[in-house]
């Protein structure tokens, strides 16, 4: 069950004042951005083991890279996608491009960070005759992390969870 805003915001404030008053917290949480606002140190478990520890800026720095999404058009070809994924991929500070069809053929891209990336990719698509409908940088978010230590996205993680589940059985055993 979620919180709405204000109750989330009060609950917020009050761990920042537990923290800031010198108690140590154990948070566990599948909003990774609460996690990121939250947390000084963080650790990933998989499986129950720890897979990833750390600040979550050292975690970010971990992973490398900022990330760019791009989208060439709101629903873009898979041949669009494709040629920007092949010219894209050329430049120096593009370590990795993902055409994800479930997204309207969005570009994710990896790059070095620090570089003028949104200017010289827009540039490229402008003379390739490729339009931009929409282009963002960011760093890597914990999301980025955990997918980068586990494989997966921790969307996939639940749903693969939810789908072994037997909802029946714990409802008996929760009744015990």
């Amino acid at each position: 069950m979620g919180l709405d805003i204000e109750s989330r915001s009060a609950i917020w404030d009050f761990l920042r004042q537990l923290k800031a008053s010198g108690t140590a917290v154990l948070l566990t949480s599948h909003y990774l951005e609460e996690v990121d606002a939250l947390a000084d140190r963080v650790a990933i478990i998989d499986n129950g083991m720890v897979i990833a520890a750390g600040t979550p800026s050292e975690l970010k720095d971990r992973v490398g890279g900022d990330r760019v999404t791009l989208r060439i058009r709101e629903f873009t070809s898979i041949e669009e996608a494709n040629q920007a994924s092949t010219m894209l991929a050329a430049f120096p500070f593009v370590q990795e491009v993902i055409v994800n069809s479930a997204q309207g053929n969005s570009l994710n891209l990896v790059v070095t960070s620090q570089s003028d990336a949104l200017l010289t990719i827009q540039q490229a698509l402008k003379e390739a005759g490729l339009p931009t409908f929409g282009i963002s940088q960011s760093r890597p978010s914990l999301d980025d992390v955990y997918l980068a230590a586990t494989g997966k996205t921790l969307n996939d993680a639940e749903l693969a969870a939810a789908g072994s589940r037997d909802p029946k059985a714990e409802r008996k055993q929760n009744m015990r």
